[in-house]
């Protein structure tokens, strides 16, 4: 169901209550991806309050829905709630971020060894060289969005060789954590390194079969991730 949908059956707020619950369950959902993705993107930034009433009226729907969605993005760690001031989006915390990298490597290096073990592909590994390519066009320039959810797509793309989808949804629940913390704009990376370069190394390990080389890039490769992305938030602190 589009947020369009939404909107046409929950103009008066009385539909939702009245509704049948497969279709309340629909709004509910429309109206969480909706703030989530708003998060995500800084549409609604650290630290902002989320009033009931004006994302009600900037969504189309009445308060219940924005009431469960706020629930269960603070339930997620998206939003923090404060008694008698109400929800706001979560402040970046470095600590946490950094705990974040920890589990994308603890994840991404099981999913690599699986990966490798049962042998990679030739359109695996056609697959990763294309959003390589893609990447390069972008890792250049300072941080945007686009690029942000590229690197993204690749690390899913490489995490799925390994056949397992619950690791794949839970790298991929990580990803949306870290991108909440992350302000794209104005960043790029300044300490000499280059992500796309890494890519490259990474895709050459796996190439020539070498398992040591390339789990040691992968690891690398997301301490200097999360380098970079300490220095960005020091440069907004």
């Amino acid at each position: 169901m589009t947020l369009q949908d939404a909107k046409a059956m929950d103009t008066t707020g009385r539909l939702v209550a009245d509704a049948a619950p497969k279709i309340r369950r629909q709004i509910n959902e429309t109206v969480y991806q909706s703030l989530k993705q708003m998060i995500q993107t800084n549409q609604l930034r650290p630290g902002n309050r989320l009033p009931h009433e004006e994302l009600a009226k900037k969504l189309g729907v009445s308060r219940t829905p924005i009431r469960e969605a706020l629930e269960r993005l603070f339930q997620e760690g998206y939003v923090t709630r404060i008694p008698r001031r109400g929800f706001f989006v979560a402040e970046i915390n470095s600590e946490e971020v950094e705990e974040l990298y920890q589990l994308r490597e603890a994840l991404e290096t099981y999913a690599l060894r699986k990966t490798i073990q049962k042998g990679i592909p030739s359109e695996g590994l056609a697959r990763l060289e294309e959003l390589c390519h893609h990447y390069e066009e972008l890792a250049d320039r300072n941080l945007t969005m686009e690029r942000v959810l590229l690197d993204r797509e690749f690390h899913l793309a490489l995490a799925a060789l390994a056949g397992n989808s619950q690791i794949v949804n839970s790298i991929s629940a990580v990803f949306d954590r870290i991108i909440q913390k992350r302000r794209v704009e104005g960043y790029a990376g300044s300490d000499g390194t280059n992500p796309y370069h890494e890519h490259v190394h990474l895709l050459e390990a796996l190439q020539a079969n070498d398992a040591k080389r390339a789990e040691e890039l992968l690891a690398e490769h997301l301490h200097q991730g999360w380098a970079r992305f300490l220095n960005h938030l020091k440069a907004f602190a």
